[in-house]
């Protein structure tokens, strides 16, 4: 039995693009394309808007999907944010 089939085909997408989410922001930081947190933040949220549109599901478990990978990104942003000391607008 493999990883994919023991927990779900959108649960592990979602855990493969959340892990991918952070370290392409974290290459985006290190390669100075974001040097302020909003800018994180808002290429954060288009590229989850994008990804959620193609699980093509209903709208009740599109805000539930989004809501389980902040939670899985919060703390390893939180991490990055100490790591690279990036701007925030006040």
């Amino acid at each position: 039995m493999q990883l994919v089939e023991y927990i779900g085909k959108t649960d592990f997408e979602m855990i493969h693009f959340s892990l991918t989410l952070m370290k392409d922001v974290d290459y985006k930081i290190n390669s100075n394309a974001f040097f302020y947190k909003n800018q994180v933040v808002d290429y954060i949220n288009d590229r989850l808007d994008y990804f959620i549109k193609t699980l093509h599901v209903k709208c009740s478990l599109q805000t539930i999907y989004k809501a389980e990978i902040r939670q899985m990104i919060n703390p390893k942003l939180k991490k990055l944010y100490e790591k690279h000391h990036l701007f925030s607008c006040v």
